[in-house]
């Protein structure tokens, strides 16, 4: 088999693997969050699958929040605000929850789910300055975790 069509094979294996689910969880699921589905599915495009949700969804996502992400070439505005109850949890891979305080909400009965606690600061009500540092601390993160799960996978 040539060098060809040995890659063909493994683009059409790569096809047929489900493609992997991540939940990000924040508070109001405006800022933090979104931006991380914003990322997540950015750089993991193709086999990754990225959602957010909130505990107390805000219902919108902040202007700053799409600001920042169009900066680094990320379009979200096509994002919407939710909850966690819209969300089918159990067929996660991994939920990521973006302040501590929240894990105790995330169910813990979930079998095939690995959760995951960073703690990134809330932008909201901040300078625009604020929250490219938070928008920039979450890339790093998402960016290491992406690299993480195609390593161990």
């Amino acid at each position: 088999m040539g060098v060809q069509s040995a890659k063909g094979v493994e683009d059409a294996i790569s096809l047929l693997q489900p493609m992997k689910q991540v939940l990000f969880v924040c508070l109001g699921n405006s800022c933090r969050s979104p931006m991380a589905e914003g990322f997540a599915n950015h750089y993991g495009k193709g086999w990754l699958t990225a959602r957010s949700a909130g505990t107390s969804p805000a219902g919108f996502i902040m202007p700053s929040t799409i600001e920042a992400m169009q900066e680094k070439g990320i379009d979200i505005s096509h994002q919407a605000s939710k909850g966690l109850a819209t969300l089918e949890l159990k067929w996660m891979n991994w939920i990521v929850v973006m302040e501590p305080s929240l894990a105790r909400i995330v169910p813990k009965n979930l079998p095939r789910v690995e959760r995951l606690i960073w703690p990134i600061p809330d932008p909201v009500g901040q300078s625009m300055d604020v929250y490219r540092q938070v928008r920039d601390q979450i890339e790093l993160r998402v960016l290491e975790f992406l690299d993480t799960v195609r390593k161990s996978s």
